[in-house]
């Protein structure tokens, strides 16, 4: 695994997608929401069921492509299961000897199918029975599990070892369609297509000297409406994967979002505040992770026809 930025686009050159290794320098994520030209090396695979994080992948040195669509960085066919974690921030001001400020016995888990992910400058498409439920936007940290499965029960001194890579994701969610399942109930409010966007890149751990004192935003219409960082996490990544594994095999290429903080202005997740208002259609997110770039995405409503544009009509 010899690529630093993975970044996985449709080239200008002959409309064929392609995992690359991305040349160009800056802020990925919006240099393509600008229009910029973004230029990569592909990656060569073994076989059309090796993955790039297989370490007989190449770069092929000898093309350099340009990139026409970004993609998500992974593909859904890649991507063996998305595992989202809650309660993983401290509550603004909360005392750090409370209850809240302590994490829980154990994970608070909730799973996403791959049928959520989308990329950069990809709509987050709301349905219409979701439109005034307090959807929500959440930066987050993702943990990429490289081309090996974590086995059952790893220990934490061993968990970094599995690590593939990271990127930034945004595990949009409706506040009031998680509040009305009933038991802690969470699915039906972040379960929708398109609704886990990741991207721009996966880079490289060798480029992330601590992944646990990493800056993050999330920008609403150019507006901070989220700020923190890494190092605010209750549980810190290598426990993380390890407590997830406790009987448990993670399989390789599998997602682990590690969580995200109250918006600006809220004392709990789903309070209104001018400073972080929920989204609605036409709004424009910039999720950025120091190191690794900015995700930048649109929204769009489901009419009262019960249509939505889709995100792309590329292989995804």
């Amino acid at each position: 695994m010899s690529w630093t930025k993975l970044i996985r686009f449709m080239a200008e050159e002959d409309g064929k997608i392609y995992y690359g290794d991305c040349l160009t320098q800056g802020d990925i994520g919006l240099l393509y929401s600008r229009g910029d030209r973004i230029e990569a090396h592909p990656l060569v695979l073994a076989s059309p069921s090796s993955s790039p994080f297989d370490s007989s992948s190449q770069i092929d040195t000898s093309r350099t492509l340009t990139v026409r669509k970004l993609l998500p960085p992974l593909s859904r066919e890649i991507i063996t299961t998305i595992r989202g974690l809650g309660l993983q921030f401290a509550p603004p001001g909360a005392e750090p000897s409370s209850a809240s400020a302590q994490p829980p016995p154990i994970p608070c888990l909730f799973l996403k199918p791959t049928t959520t992910i989308s990329g950069p400058g990809d709509e987050i498409l709301i349905p219409r029975h979701a439109k005034d439920e307090k959807n929500d936007y959440e930066v987050e940290l993702c943990v990429v599990i490289g081309d090996k499965d974590v086995p059952p029960n790893t220990k934490e001194e061993d968990a970094m070892s599995y690590v593939g890579g990271y990127t930034v994701v945004n595990d949009v969610s409706s506040r009031g369609l998680c509040g009305k399942g009933g038991a802690g109930q969470w699915g039906m409010g972040k379960n929708y297509d398109s609704w886990c966007p990741i991207g721009p890149c996966v880079t490289n751990p060798s480029l992330v000297s601590d992944p646990h004192s990493l800056e993050f935003t999330t920008k609403l219409n150019q507006k901070i409406v989220q700020k923190g960082n890494t190092s605010q996490l209750l549980v810190s990544i290598p426990k993380l994967i390890a407590s997830l594994s406790l009987g448990s095999t993670l399989s390789r290429h599998s997602l682990i979002l590690t969580g995200s903080p109250v918006a600006v202005g809220r004392k709990a997740p789903p309070e209104v505040s001018g400073e972080s208002p929920f989204l609605k259609d036409g709004d424009k997110v910039e999720c950025w992770v120091e190191g690794i770039g900015t995700l930048v995405n649109t929204v769009r409503e489901e009419n009262e026809s019960g249509t939505m544009i889709r995100p792309y009509k590329a292989k995804l």
